[in-house]
């Protein structure tokens, strides 16, 4: 599983400043997001820096989130990291985009996770084609 957790994978999603990008702690929660990010589903820092990543999941897919949150805890092994996944991202106004979302995970020296994905708009007006 070395593979899946390139050290850099963080950095790499974060320099693409044309996508929505949002990263989480080892307890998912928020810790930073562009502002293409905020453009794009309306949310503030006020509203989700310290806030749980589940805040910008549907409710119906939360525990689904959660279930595979805490198996990769225990196994530090995922199959939804590294490819794209077509999932919908809540906004700060309660709608949800679909939107298509590239995650990764990092493990620093210390042993600490951290997560961060892409979230590129499959609809409405920020919309964008792949890359």
């Amino acid at each position: 599983m070395a593979e899946l957790w390139t050290p850099g994978a963080v950095s790499a999603l974060r320099e693409k400043e044309n996508l929505p990008f949002v990263r989480a702690d080892a307890n998912g929660d928020i810790v930073e997001f562009n502002d293409r990010f905020a453009f794009v589903y309306g949310w503030t820092s006020e509203q989700l820096i310290g806030q749980s990543i589940s805040l910008i999941l549907p409710a119906s897919f939360r525990e689904f989130h959660h279930a595979g949150f805490a198996r990769f805890q225990l196994t530090e092994s995922s199959k939804v990291v590294n490819h794209p996944l077509t999932l919908a991202t809540v906004c700060s106004d309660g709608s949800e985009l679909q939107s298509e979302h590239y995650i990764v995970a990092e493990k620093y020296p210390d042993s600490s996770w951290s997560f961060a994905a892409t979230l590129r708009p499959l609809e409405g007006p920020h919309a964008s084609a792949a890359e």
